[in-house]
């Protein structure tokens, strides 16, 4: 299915808020944080990072705006060709997964599933479009 002007304008307003001050702020601490070379273990991101403090809200931040996208993407709200084209969701996700991991590990199993999801289709969408070369390994499997 070709994207339509809908599906853009869709897109227009996505980045707009992904250029908002406050996911800004956000990308910039998981740049600090997360984006680093060395993956920072669940524990430690919990013993540096308490859930009442200002830089966790950063995380869920970032990660609230792509669970976000992943219900729209989810529903066939957002055009999965601009939509992956756009972000390289798993840049986001496989730097976020081990905590998400040991977040649901303490009981709630539903936390970024949408993310996930959106993660994993574009996964597909990527070995799809640019071949099974280009589809980077990663230790998350679908969440159910």
């Amino acid at each position: 299915m070709i994207p339509t002007y809908q599906d853009a304008d869709m897109m227009v307003k996505l980045y707009e808020q992904y250029e908002s001050e406050r996911l800004r702020k956000a990308r910039a601490w998981f740049i600090a944080v997360l984006g680093q070379k060395e993956e920072i273990a669940p524990e430690v991101f919990w013993e540096k990072y308490p859930r009442t403090g200002e830089e966790f809200s950063q995380f869920t931040t970032l990660y609230g705006f792509f669970e976000m996208v992943g219900v729209l993407h989810k529903n066939g709200l957002i055009h999965p060709d601009l939509l992956f084209d756009m972000w390289y969701i798993n840049g986001f996700y496989s730097r976020m997964y081990p905590v998400i991991a040991s977040w649901r590990a303490e009981g709630d199993i539903h936390i970024a599933e949408n993310f996930e999801r959106l993660a994993l289709a574009e996964l597909e969408w990527i070995r799809k479009h640019k071949g099974a070369e280009f589809v980077p390994q990663v230790s998350y499997t679908k969440h159910e």
